[in-house]
């Protein structure tokens, strides 16, 4: 695998755990868990949401520096992570996530909510191999 691409998984998979809930190892040996929701790729600060650890914070910044470790302390549970997980297999754009009615259209044709993918043909079996494990996996799908 060359740098490049290297490079570009890693940032793939580092922007598939924003929403997880992780845990933080810093250098001075305190530990934190939160939900991650940003990250700054050039120097792996993290921004993370309803932490705990000495003390419940709502919102921390963590400079990247100082991060010993973090690892997804839970499976991600909204369905907002099946977005994410389908905008790596269809083309920029092609993924719509509306938070606030908690569907995903996929390519303007297929609409998933938790209950399942909605639609016929080629696109949606190819939807629905990856939907609907990710859901089963998740209980958001009997």
């Amino acid at each position: 695998m060359s740098d490049v691409a290297a490079m570009r998984a890693f940032n793939r998979e580092m922007a598939a755990v924003v929403g997880a809930t992780v845990e933080v190892e810093l250098t001075n040996g305190k530990n934190y868990a939160g939900t991650l929701i940003g990250i700054d790729q050039n120097s792996l600060s993290i921004v993370l949401e309803e932490v705990t650890g000495d003390a419940v914070v709502p919102k921390m910044f963590i400079y990247g520096p100082s991060i010993v470790s973090f690892s997804v302390s839970e499976k991600e549970v909204s369905i907002e992570g099946l977005a994410r997980e389908l905008e790596k297999q269809f083309p920029p754009g092609g993924i719509v996530y509306h938070q606030d009615t908690g569907i995903i259209i996929v390519m303007n044709k297929i609409r998933i909510s938790p209950e399942g993918v909605d639609g016929s043909g080629p696109l949606a079996e190819r939807v629905r191999q990856i939907a609907e494990p990710w859901l089963r996996d998740r209980g958001l799908l009997e």
